[in-house]
């Protein structure tokens, strides 16, 4: 049975390979697609710098407004980074979390089927001819999705802490504590 999976995930990633070039086109079922998850992430990132620009209009009002000292910290610009950018970043982290997944699996593939192989070739089966070719293409596209994904990661970062230190730079003064606080740890690096 394993043989048979072998040789599925050999057809798998020749056809990966035969597509050429960095982009690869696949059903969105099999773990490969890195494109569509890629696409996410990148989605993801550009909504949290989209939803920095409403937080921007809301600080230069300054902490308060007609309603009253610190409403304008406490209702908008609070509200906007503790839900609105805190929502964003976990779209983020599903996203990252979406692509660990998918590498996982393909990295396990490769695994198993380097196994397969080896046993095939003990049956004194030949080896595959363009096995290291197609484990070569799989490992390479691993790393473009994981060189992308770090590069969104950073960006999303960048912006978290953006919106809570213009936040908590409203928070001085009579307005002191009213910020949103400490921000969130850093999204940590895929490898």
């Amino acid at each position: 049975m394993r043989t048979g999976f072998g040789m599925l995930a050999f057809a798998v990633l020749l056809a990966l390979t035969a597509c050429g070039g960095s982009t690869v086109s696949v059903p969105a079922n099999i773990p490969a697609n890195f494109n569509s998850i890629l696409s996410g992430l990148k989605s993801a990132v550009t909504e949290t710098q989209n939803d920095i620009g409403g937080e921007q209009d809301d600080v230069s009002m300054g902490p308060t407004n007609a309603a009253g000292a610190c409403v304008n910290l406490v209702a908008n610009i609070d509200y906007e980074v503790t839900t609105i950018i805190d929502h964003d970043r976990q779209n983020v982290i599903d996203e990252v979390n979406n692509l660990k997944t998918a590498i996982a699996a393909v990295r396990q593939d490769i695994t198993d089927w380097q196994h397969d192989v080896v046993a095939i070739v003990n049956q004194g089966v030949p080896s595959p001819s363009d096995a290291s070719s197609a484990i070569s293409s799989a490992n390479v596209q691993i790393q473009l999705a994981l060189s992308t994904a770090n590069s969104d990661i950073d960006q999303a970062n960048t912006y978290v802490d953006q919106a809570y230190n213009m936040a908590n730079g409203q928070a001085s003064g009579t307005c002191s504590g009213h910020g949103p606080g400490a921000e969130p740890g850093k999204i940590g690096h895929l490898s």
